[in-house]
């Protein structure tokens, strides 16, 4: 952008010079003429005339330069205080063009950003592809600065190019940008500058590491990347404690994934460094929550079922969030039927049914086929129950909701 409004102001003298030099053209112009006036008026008082033919020669040199003279002014008519306005005037045109394509420009940036985005969402872009989206989006932070997401991306593409001390360098320019109050945003930036600089060590684990990792869960201590990685750095600080807090914390945010076997090796990793050191760890959280329920429902409401009813049977915390923490829809032409609530069946990130010691089950027959209760729907409550309990929970759907 520099370099255009230099440009520009360049432009702006080629343009408004003229106004200026004008006058002083024109008074060459006329030293000129003169100059040749009195030239021409010498060699006829020199030659060999008659006094009538010298003076008419004389009369006709005259009206040469008065001739000249009037050429002179008609071609200055227009004043240069007119030829200054017009020439700001095309100025401020033109920077408005500059402007209009500088936008333009950074729209296409935009545009094409988006298209390859979606396209590898889709399918593995080819390396032109890849080298066009990534000059994209760093056209497309330079001019829209004020959309954060577009640095942010190129940010993630230099990562993905093993361009970490780039990558780092812009992630902490997007931090000094961000709002205090954008908490979850500085919490994702921070992860991302602790896991750049983690690669730049080449993975080696750093006092300055592990403190930008737990300002950022500080700000949110639910970060599953952060919790990931500040559980390898401090292991690898042999701060074993810490590490198996950070470690247990995102146990209960991926319990019921598939790489929550991987993380139950690492716990146990740390278990046996602390059992070295004398130490005991009870480990009685990391057994897999789940509560069996028998849902049933009585002969009356049995009666009034219709075909395509649905049951919904929910596990919700008796106190806390208001969000199911495990949900399951059966056919209510199924009922009686035992089911099982487990945190593969959770329905919010990070609110698992392991976190909790008892919740209250619910069965609800919904006559509008929404989860939530409305009225004319059956229902039935049992409070509390006990999570990882073995034994099964008779569930009886008794009643209509008013």
């Amino acid at each position: 952008m520099i370099i255009i409004l230099v440009l520009l102001l360049v432009t702006l003298a080629f343009v408004v010079w003229p106004a200026f030099s004008h006058r002083n053209l024109k008074i060459s112009r006329e030293a000129e003429n003169l100059r040749l006036y009195e030239q021409r008026k010498q060699e006829i008082a020199d030659a060999d005339y008659g006094n009538d033919e010298r003076a008419q020669m004389l009369l006709e040199l005259d009206h040469e330069l008065v001739s000249s003279d009037a050429d002179t002014v008609s071609g200055s008519d227009v004043s240069p205080k007119t030829k200054i306005l017009t020439a700001f005037a095309l100025f401020i045109v033109m920077v408005s063009s500059v402007l209009f394509l500088y936008q333009d420009m950074g729209a296409q940036d935009e545009l094409l950003a988006t298209q390859l985005l979606n396209k590898m969402t889709k399918a593995k872009l080819t390396d032109e592809e890849h080298q066009t989206l990534k000059e994209s989006l760093r056209s497309a932070s330079i001019s829209k600065p004020e959309n954060g997401e577009w640095l942010y991306l190129y940010a993630r593409m230099l990562y993905s190019d093993g361009q970490y001390v780039e990558g780092v360098t812009t992630f902490k320019k997007i931090l000094s940008t961000l709002p205090p109050e954008a908490a979850a945003d500085r919490a994702a930036t921070l992860v991302q500058i602790a896991q750049g600089m983690f690669y730049i060590s080449e993975q080696t684990a750093s006092i300055e590491i592990y403190e930008i990792i737990t300002q950022a869960l500080a700000i949110e201590p639910g970060n599953s990347q952060g919790l990931g990685l500040a559980g390898i750095v401090a292991f690898e600080l042999d701060r074993y404690e810490e590490a198996l807090a950070h470690w247990k914390a995102l146990w209960f945010n991926m319990s019921s994934s598939p790489e929550a076997g991987a993380l139950e090796q690492g716990i146990q990793r740390i278990v046996t460094r602390l059992e070295e050191q004398g130490k005991t760890v009870d480990l009685s959280w990391m057994k897999r929550a789940q509560v069996k329920i028998m849902v049933t429902i009585t002969d009356e409401l049995k009666a009034q079922l219709k075909d395509g009813d649905v049951v919904f049977v929910l596990a919700k915390a008796t106190s806390g969030p208001v969000m199911p923490l495990a949900a399951l829809k059966i056919q209510a032409k199924d009922l009686p039927k035992e089911v099982i609530l487990d945190d593969s069946l959770g329905m919010v990130p990070g609110l698992a049914l392991s976190k909790f010691d008892e919740v209250q089950v619910i069965a609800r027959v919904a006559k509008g086929g929404q989860p939530m209760a409305n009225p004319g729907d059956f229902q039935g409550i049992v409070t509390p129950v006990k999570v990882k309990d073995d034994g099964t929970v008779t569930l009886v759907i008794n009643e209509i909701v008013k």
